[in-house]
């Protein structure tokens, strides 16, 4: 029997100990203990059960000593205020006839964030929507009836965890067992609840091979890679042993360099700035857990924390007092939908380099870097056409447009970050972000319908998108074009985030006409008649035009950024603005000097145009600034910035040129016109670097498979396409010489003159 949403959580919400930080919460770095909510029960001949529970907070469920599923850092973050999503486990091989035990961990998630100032400024505890003592509903049902709900006859011990932080790590006393129980407290607090529909965050993998060295300071773990997850270590020690662990991305000679990943950047100096993180908060952010040991075997494996590292430093053993370590990658748990392998060792390790950064930065929202993990709108733009081709990313993206949406503003705008958290630079009200970061909204759900065919979210949405365009078409252009942060990270602002990025009042000028037209594109959709807005859109076209336009056809203050804008937003004669901008990236030495946005739109622009040879020479750059650069520090990720020493390691938003290993060496472009991926053209681009190279996309039509491989001066390639594909164009014979084809249903297969 399934139960009705009605039916669920009657019950009240239940916590444990509710502590008192003081006026300013710098208590919250005190010893706290968690709590670990308990109840007995009798049930007797069932044949199916089943548990429902949410969570504020983060939550490990156990029935009868075992614990139940496999997801972690749960539940999924989101505005709590506004909505809260539960988790459904049939649990019918956890319960007996008879007594039964249940119990449920909590941790302190993004619900009961410190008051660590990120940047010196952002205090969580102050700018979330609401923030508490972690808790949880939950029933249980058997054979459709509920059995159990959660309420006062529940009762908690304290936990083990003296201080569990998402930033900052974890202390925990192995030494500690509560025998005292006590009565829970109790809420009646009716939410909005909604059935969690996005990949968990799971345990992925365990990183096993590591170099250990001794030194003055500790103990000195690398695992040769980066991780964002756990530490999992078995060590023997006296009682009462302090253990400590500290991470790191970054090694300097012989020292470990922490700030990388300082939660909040607090430790950090910048431009002669110490930024400190208020009162209690430690000197320096440093991702740390501390284990006050039991006699004998210890062990120990993060549970409410996540770090990102390459590196570890551990006092208070010795290298022969650990019996076993490993690191262990844990995000949400993403689907493959693309697939690329070649015999290029190079292009391979690129790839899963921005793979590997991507997935470390994804734990139930689309962060940007472990010191920050805040959902920003801006990088998820700029990596959403890479992400759609490498992974299933429709319910996060779903998910992302309801975190954005349910943020809005009276006024109709948007944050900067979602949840919001307070951050919103140079936006166009408290609450709201600059424009292309609240361009996020209209762009994942025209993407969403484009790959998945998505009609319901984009009708459920269009109401509020209408409002946000309103309310930006309200005011004087020249205003709003000045509310934006342009082409974020460009190398031409020499990583200061001080210094103005490309053409900046000119993206904002493009930005809007994309608000526009992507509102019409909607309204196509929905069969709304666009007459109004299209008249609107037209003349911020010839307002630009008016404005921006040079006497040689470009744009602006004609930067990479200027023509990549400018022909995304499809101003004046595209084919020149492409020649221009080849020219203008040959000139400043094949360096794609774009920021973020400019970037991912020029890999699609040169790739469209078939200048797939210039990405190549970007993408093959020895000397700074090049991803060869970054990669040549062996941590096989992305860095936050090309130069920035206050970057993070660990970074994904350049990672934007996975898309060209499918649109450009597999060739496989989905139409902007395409609905859930039915319309698709297909062209390879046969680098002369490669000799072989395999691609697949598993697309909502079906697999489309792209491999070819040279045989002497001939280059053989095979198509393979989705049986019931509408649409499809192969356009090989439009750039390469064609000497030989078989055609099947499905199959196509070519000979090209090399």
């Amino acid at each position: 029997m399934v139960l009705s949403k009605d039916n669920l959580f009657r019950g009240s919400w239940i916590y444990g100990n509710n502590f008192d930080y003081g006026l300013d919460d710098a208590g919250y770095y005190q010893n706290n203990h968690n709590a670990v909510l308990i109840k007995q029960f009798e049930v007797k001949d069932f044949k199916e059960a089943s548990f429902y529970i949410a969570a504020l907070g983060y939550y490990i469920l156990k029935i009868n000593g075992k614990r139940v599923g496999d997801y972690e850092l749960n539940s999924d973050w989101t505005d709590y205020q506004k909505i809260v999503y539960y988790d459904e486990y049939d649990i019918s091989s956890y319960l007996k006839d008879g007594t039964n035990y249940l119990e449920i961990e909590l941790g302190n998630g993004m619900y009961n964030p410190s008051p660590l100032k990120l940047f010196g400024k952002y205090n969580l505890r102050e700018k979330l929507a609401e923030v508490g003592t972690p808790k949880i509903i939950c029933d249980l049902e058997a054979d459709g009836e509920i059995i159990i709900r959660s309420d006062s006859s529940w009762e908690y011990v304290n936990g083990q965890f003296l201080f569990n932080n998402l930033y900052l790590g974890e202390t925990v006393d192995f030494n500690y067992h509560d025998p005292i129980k006590k009565p829970v407290s109790t809420v009646c607090d009716h939410r909005n609840y909604q059935s969690s529909f996005i990949p968990k965050v799971r345990r992925i993998k365990a990183v096993k091979d590591y170099e250990l060295a001794e030194t003055a300071n500790g103990l000195m773990v690398d695992f040769h890679e980066m991780i964002s997850g756990f530490i999992k270590i078995s060590f023997k020690s006296a009682k009462g042993t302090e253990v400590t662990i500290r991470y790191s991305e970054f090694k300097n000679g012989d020292e470990l360099e922490f700030e990388s990943s300082y939660a909040g950047s607090v430790g950090m100096v910048i431009e002669g700035h110490n930024i400190t993180g208020g009162p209690g908060a430690p000197d320096k952010g440093i991702q740390t857990d501390v284990i006050i040991a039991n006699e004998g075997v210890n062990e120990f494996e993060n549970k409410f924390t996540y770090h990102s590292f390459r590196y570890a430093l551990i006092e208070g053993l010795g290298s022969d007092d650990i019996i076993s370590l490993e690191a262990i990658y844990v995000h949400t748990d993403l689907k493959y939908t693309g697939k690329v392998n070649s015999e290029h060792e190079y292009y391979n390790d690129l790839y899963d380099a921005a793979i590997r950064t991507k997935l470390n930065n994804v734990h139930s929202v689309f962060e940007d870097c472990a010191r920050e993990r805040l959902g920003y709108g801006g990088d998820i733009v700029a990596l959403a056409l890479s992400n759609l081709y490498a992974f299933d990313v429709e319910a996060m993206f779903k998910k992302t447009i309801i975190d954005f949406r349910i943020e809005q503003t009276e006024n109709g705008g948007l944050p900067e970050t979602a949840p919001f958290m307070g951050i919103g630079s140079n936006g166009t009200a408290y609450g709201e972000g600059p424009l292309l970061w609240q361009f996020v909204y209209p762009y994942l759900i025209v993407k969403n319908y484009q790959f998945y065919g998505d009609r319901e979210t984009l009708a459920n949405e269009y109401p509020y998108y209408l409002k946000l365009v309103d309310y930006l078409l309200s005011f004087n252009l020249d205003e709003l074009a000045t509310r934006c942060l342009g082409d974020h990270g460009s190398v031409l602002t020499a990583g200061s985030f001080k210094t103005s990025t490309p053409d900046k009042l000119f993206t904002g000028y493009c930005t809007i006409l994309m608000f526009v037209e992507y509102l019409i594109k909607m309204q196509h959709v929905l069969e709304i008649d666009s007459h109004e807005y299209q008249g609107k859109y037209d003349r911020i076209k010839d307002a630009i035009t008016s404005k921006f336009q040079n006497s040689d056809g470009s744009f602006g203050d004609a930067t990479q950024t200027s023509y990549a804008f400018a022909i995304e937003a499809n101003l004046g004669d595209i084919e020149n603005l492409v020649n221009q901008l080849v020219g203008k990236i040959e000139t400043d030495d094949y360096v794609i000097n774009a920021g973020i946005f400019g970037m991912a739109f020029i890999y699609d622009i040169l790739n469209k145009h078939h200048f797939d040879e210039v990405i190549e020479k970007w993408l093959n750059r020895e000397e700074a600034p090049s991803f060869k650069n970054m990669l040549a520090k062996g941590s096989k990720v992305l860095e936050e910035q090309f130069f920035n020493k206050y970057s993070s390691y660990n970074h994904a938003m350049f990672s934007s040129y996975v898309q060209w290993y499918y649109q450009g060496l597999g060739g496989i472009r989905v139409e902007q016109d395409a609905i859930g991926c039915d319309s698709v053209s297909i062209c390879p681009y046969f680098s002369k670097r490669v000799n072989d190279y395999e691609c697949s996309f598993d697309s909502r039509q079906g697999m489309f498979r792209v491999a070819w491989q040279r045989t002497g001066d001939h280059v053989e390639c095979t198509i393979d396409l989705p049986e019931c594909l509408n649409d499809c164009r192969i356009n090989i014979g439009a750039r390469y010489e064609v000497v030989k084809e078989n055609h099947s249903t499905t199959r196509h297969a070519y000979v090209i003159k090399d």
